[in-house]
């Protein structure tokens, strides 16, 4: 029997929103009962808006199909007078999964204060209080203590600035690693079956992305499975992934998913680890 056609909705539940007030998404989808819909992460990019949260609804079945729906909850920053959102979803089959996006909605922004175009100048300089002018420094004393400065500066650097920016560059590198590890162990320390267990999950698993995609310059955020694999030359990180995959879009969770994200920490810190010799040893002699 031939499945019918996929029917998907996205509407703000709100007209118009003020600036870093929350605002409402609703996202509804039919699909045949056989097909499996995934719904995006929060920890996506939206465009102009700002993920808080998202809620998900049971699915309802009937003779004509199941209805999968959520809320997101967003926050927005922007000025302009309106902005549009079509947050789609994914279709999974059997070689990869296919995007499907709604018709866009529109919300405006709510202003508290006038266009700047329209506020009156002229009215404007008159409430201003004019603060008296203090007497100018002495540019002379200016000039010599910044030619000193400069000096000392330009000495310091030249018999130490190659050691100086090395320094500098393991340090930033240092601090990157220890957050990222505090941030990704305290999500995988609250793994479990349920739904926050699994957005843990799905938190860890996307600032791991992140992280490798800091340390290679590689865009890991972007990445398939296999361009993963590829990249980072790992046979056993073929499996992780498909389990992580498993767990995450299907709800599979299984022993094996602690040793996946263990093995993903592994990774990164060896990737941390080859980057940190490779600085330490620029410019030396052979």
């Amino acid at each position: 029997m031939q499945q019918k056609p996929i029917q998907i909705k996205g509407q703000f539940l709100e007209d118009s929103v003020k600036i870093g007030q929350q605002i409402h998404y609703s996202l509804s989808v039919r699909h045949g009962k056989n097909q499996e819909i995934f719904f995006p992460s929060v920890n996506q990019t939206f465009g102009a808006f700002q993920a808080v949260e998202r809620t998900y609804f049971p699915t309802r079945t009937d003779e004509s199909g199941s209805i999968d729906s959520a809320v997101y909850t967003f926050q927005l920053f922007r000025i302009e007078n309106q902005q549009s959102l079509a947050i789609p979803v994914y279709l999974m089959q059997e070689a990869d999964c296919t995007k499907i996006y709604p018709i866009k909605d529109h919300v405006y922004l709510k202003r508290l204060v006038p266009h700047p175009e329209k506020i009156n100048l002229d009215s404007l300089y008159q409430h201003v209080t004019i603060a008296p002018l203090q007497p100018k420094t002495d540019l002379k004393n200016v000039v010599i203590w910044g030619l000193g400065l400069l000096i000392f500066t330009g000495l310091i650097y030249w018999f130490l600035g190659n050691s100086l920016k090395k320094w500098f560059r393991l340090y930033v590198l240092w601090r990157k690693n220890a957050e990222f590890r505090r941030f990704y162990q305290r999500y995988i320390r609250n793994i479990e079956n349920n739904q926050m267990g699994l957005q843990n999950l799905e938190r860890a698993f996307s600032l791991w992305k992140k992280y490798l995609e800091s340390l290679t310059l590689k865009p890991f955020t972007t990445f398939t499975t296999k361009e993963m694999v590829d990249t980072l030359e790992n046979k056993q990180l073929a499996k992780a992934l498909h389990e992580l995959d498993s767990t995450i879009y299907g709800g599979n969770f299984s022993g094996k998913t602690t040793d996946s994200v263990n093995m993903l920490l592994e990774i990164a810190n060896s990737i941390y680890q080859e980057e940190r010799t490779f600085i330490s040893q620029e410019n030396k002699k052979p």
